[in-house]
């Protein structure tokens, strides 16, 4: 890597040597020890890179074997520096550009949360801006990583470890969310057992507590079931209690609904090879959107992507292009029977009412209905009955 470095900043050329004695010229030339590098043959001689200095040294060697040399490019440094040499404006430009790329590189332009999923973004971004973590803050007077972390995970009940990775001009806040256990009561703590959702109870067996509710009885979601506070009667005393655990198994029926409109047709899409591109730049934090190059798609599928600048020895220095790309498409749509769109809404509907069951729940029947709402949709509602555990410890409040 550095031997090439050195090679481009003394600057080389490239040449080829045509005639009979182009193998003869090679040879001689390391045997005098010439820095010659990359040599290819060719179909009519032989192509090779070799240093400025060496370059100087061929002429007699090329004579001795009779070939000609035709020098193809120079590069370097070397040869830059006086091809633009007097292009003072161009010098000025660069300048200026790492000027500009320097003192943005001090300052944060770009803010990147990645990880939240069931934190919310808002207080995430709130907890940032109250250490100084937002668009246009100079980098100088941010904290140090600890304090970051602790704000970030202060700041949500779901967040178990955060840190802030510092970019160029961008700051890169990666989360990791924890995995929130169900609540688990000591047995010293009283509690009542309450239903978890509607339900009509099938079976109750309480192990500790007072129970409320009996076989049969019509329950809703938060209801006292079995109560942690027991009743203790003497004689001559008036009543008094006595706060406990409260345990039980609750088994009870329930049922669930979910509701979703589903069209009566399969819809294909065909590319057509036409393309459209709508560009935009964010310059320092602004956002300066670009004319749509291609025409107005009617039906399109888009793609969008993101290209940040980065220059060594600065990370990002504030500016990004934001490329969307739409690709048109034929939209064919091919109808299906009323019996094929309702098995598609029976799967997707079970598999959004399986996501709200608890373990061990048992199907006992469910019941698929529909109604028309156009000529192309279909309302689709399905019920599904279950027998499930909905026993939950809930704290007694304050006693």
């Amino acid at each position: 890597m550095f031997n090439k470095f050195f090679k481009f900043l003394f600057g080389y050329v490239i040449i080829r040597i045509y005639g009979r004695g182009a193998e003869r010229f090679l040879n001689i030339c390391l045997r005098r020890g010439m820095d010659v590098w990359d040599v290819f043959p060719r179909k009519n001689g032989i192509e090779m890179k070799l240093s400025v200095d060496a370059f100087k040294r061929i002429r007699p060697v090329a004579f001795k074997c009779g070939v000609r040399v035709k020098m193809l490019e120079k590069r370097g440094l070397v040869f830059t520096a006086r091809r633009y040499g007097k292009r003072y404006a161009l010098f000025v430009s660069i300048l200026l550009a790492v000027t500009l790329c320097f003192v943005s590189s001090q300052f944060i332009w770009l803010v990147e949360i990645n990880g939240a999923e069931k934190s919310d973004i808002d207080d995430i971004i709130a907890s940032l801006d109250s250490v100084g973590v937002r668009s246009g803050a100079w980098k100088g007077s941010l904290p140090d990583g600890d304090e970051m972390k602790r704000a970030i995970i202060n700041g949500s009940d779901h967040i178990a470890w955060a840190w802030v990775y510092i970019e160029g001009a961008k700051a890169r806040v990666e989360i990791y969310e924890s995995i929130i256990p169900p609540v688990v009561l000591d047995r010293e703590t009283p509690c009542d057992v309450v239903a978890s959702c509607d339900g009509v109870i099938k079976k109750i067996n309480v192990k500790n507590g007072e129970g409320l509710l009996k076989e049969g009885d019509a329950v809703s979601a938060g209801d006292v079931i079995v109560s942690g506070r027991v009743p203790v009667y003497k004689e001559d005393k008036p009543e008094e209690y006595m706060f406990v655990h409260s345990m039980a198994d609750v088994e009870a029926y329930t049922s669930e609904k979910k509701t979703g409109d589903y069209k009566l047709y399969y819809e294909s899409r065909t590319p057509t090879g036409r393309r459209g591109r709508r560009l935009s730049v964010e310059f320092l934090g602004k956002i300066f959107p670009l004319p749509f190059f291609g025409g107005g798609y009617e039906n399109f599928d888009s793609e969008e992507r993101r290209h940040e600048l980065y220059i060594p020895f600065f990370g990002y220095t504030g500016v990004a292009l934001d490329v969307i790309e739409y690709d048109e498409v034929n939209v064919n749509r091919e109808p299906i029977s009323t019996e094929t769109a309702l098995e598609f809404a029976k799967n997707d509907l079970e598999g959004k009412i399986s996501k709200e069951l608890t373990p061990m729940s048992v199907l006992t029947d469910e019941k698929l209905e529909y109604e028309k709402t156009d000529n192309e949709t279909i309302r689709v509602t399905l019920e599904m009955n279950f027998v499930r555990n909905i026993a939950v410890e809930q704290p007694l409040g304050g006693e």
